[in-house]
């Protein structure tokens, strides 16, 4: 279903205020623990795409076919910050498939409780993370700085989901950790595949058992991953009992944002609009550079999107100047194709067979209030999604996550219990209020 009129005219005028700022490479979108701190990139004149990650990253050559969601290899890692003591930690390496079918290895982390297993296995939150960067050492299971926090990017509330007795899979997306190319950042099916493959991975490790019983839940740009996860888990993964899908403060609306994406209030999210067109241009077949960049644009996005994690590229675009006029050709916000694949890439255009959970924080500057109410209402609801849609009172973009995990964990459980989940669709304002 397309956004209406009436609520595309309503985001875009509230763009132009300058209250809506779909800025995902912010320092809040990333957040692992507190304050942001500079990444490994920082200091360095070297791209970071050709500073070397672990050998761990290096898939065989040539990579033998196997299905997607395989397990290559994993490794056990000890004394990562905010992990509590009892708890077991991997890297893993497996196989994923890109857009297009093609066979591919990509990474990610499983964190798994000490203790034994329930009968049935220990059930599954697959995690989605927020954006970090765009290259092979921007990834989280590598457990350093990347995220903007002071410390690894794990789930916020790690250990009360472990208390819960969840076991953790993490992926790091196509193009992070392994380093195969641009990480295609905003483009629904790649990071769908890598959460819901991280997680088949995850249940092939010895030393843990799990159940096939899976919650996907994603933050942010992880928000974007866990809708497209959810919406495309039956079809591609339908091994994984998917229970329900947890969105917390989600990118969505790409498509209505391209309407702003040359203009002066473009400004405000270059941070999310240039990685995401390099990388889509990189990615998809049919839509050249020229569709999207001048070549002014394009040269600063080459030498630029993968030099550095999150906070070097921000620093980049106010180091150079960057504006939306000399980085976006005239003809972006009408281009057809740029449309259409904007439009590919807002989730909600397919139903999501299992429940949704959607969290809001309401001083969210980063993804605000109405963006998130018309993905619920003008999207979502309409086709037949069953969406708690939940308000949290004061919460930011980067403390939403933290505040709601009671919320957030009663809502898991209520979904392994089998209990029928709430609905706020068709309710007097299409949400509830969660105080904190």
């Amino acid at each position: 279903m397309r956004i209406s009129p009436s609520h595309r005219k309503r985001l875009v005028a509230l763009l132009v205020l300058g209250s809506v700022v779909l800025a995902m490479a912010t320092s809040a979108c990333g957040s692992s623990t507190s304050s942001p701190v500079s990444s490994p990139a920082s200091g360095s004149d070297a791209p970071v795409h050709a500073r070397a990650v672990p050998s761990f990253y290096h898939p065989p050559q040539p990579l033998p076919e196997a299905p997607a969601g395989t397990l290559i290899r994993s490794q056990r890692i000890s004394g990562v910050p905010g992990v509590p003591a009892g708890a077991i930690v991997w890297r893993i390496l497996f196989h994923s498939t890109t857009i297009y079918g093609a066979d591919l290895a990509e990474s990610g982390y499983v964190v798994a409780p000490g203790g034994s297993p329930p009968a049935t296995g220990f059930p599954v939150i697959a995690w989605a993370h927020g954006t970090t960067g765009f290259a092979a050492p921007c990834a989280p299971s590598l457990f350093t700085s990347s995220g903007g926090g002071t410390g690894p990017y794990l789930i916020p509330g790690l250990d009360r989901y472990l208390r819960a007795g969840f076991v953790v899979a993490a992926a790091d997306y196509q193009g992070q950790g392994v380093a195969d190319g641009v990480h295609p950042y905003l483009l629904g099916a790649s990071e769908g595949r890598a959460v819901l493959d991280a997680t088949r991975a995850a249940r092939q490790l010895t030393g843990v058992r799990t159940a096939n019983t899976v919650i996907i839940y994603g933050h942010s740009q992880g928000g974007h991953a866990a809708l497209f996860a959810g919406e495309m888990a039956s079809a591609y993964a339908p091994d994984l009992h998917v229970v329900g899908v947890v969105a917390a403060a989600p990118a969505t609306g790409l498509s209505t944002l391209i309407s702003v994406i040359g203009n002066p209030t473009g400004r405000r999210f270059l941070s999310f609009s240039i990685p995401a067109a390099y990388s889509w241009t990189q990615t998809y077949n049919d839509l050249p550079s020229t569709d999207v960049f001048t070549p002014a644009g394009a040269r600063f996005a080459n030498a630029e999107v993968t030099r550095g994690c999150l906070d070097a590229f921000v620093g980049a675009i106010v180091s150079h100047h960057v504006t939306p006029g000399g980085t976006f050709t005239s003809s972006a916000e009408t281009n057809p194709a740029v449309i259409a694949h904007a439009q590919a890439n807002d989730p909600g255009s397919a139903r999501t067979p299992v429940p949704m959970l959607v969290l809001q924080g309401t001083a969210d500057g980063t993804v605000p209030p109405p963006l998130t109410d018309v993905f619920v209402t003008a999207k979502a609801c309409p086709i037949g999604d069953s969406v708690d849609y939940l308000h949290v009172k004061g919460a930011t973009h980067a403390t939403v996550v933290f505040v709601s995990v009671p919320a957030i964990l009663k809502w898991m459980e209520g979904r392994l219990a089998g209990g029928r989940a709430l609905s706020t669709c068709g309710q007097p304002g299409d949400a509830s209020t969660l105080t904190h």
